[in-house]
């Protein structure tokens, strides 16, 4: 079933996007994300176990750099 995030991916900003993904491991294959990317969910560096839920914030980052923060949404 689909989930509804808020995906921050090769972007500026978060945008709304449709996902079958449940964790971040399966939600790095669906969207083709590099290994050596970092994945934040909700403003927190998250692991490949990661739930993805529902309304979840989601920021793809690399190169050493940071982002996801979510607190002027």
């Amino acid at each position: 079933m689909a989930i509804g995030i808020k995906l921050m991916n090769n972007s500026p900003s978060f945008s709304d996007a449709s996902v079958e993904a449940d964790r971040v491991g399966t939600l790095r294959k669906e969207l083709n994300v590099s290994s050596g990317a970092t994945v934040n969910v909700d403003g927190v560096v998250a692991n490949d176990t990661t739930e993805v839920k529902d309304g979840s914030y989601v920021a793809v980052v690399s190169n050493n750099k940071t982002g996801g923060d979510k607190s002027d949404k």
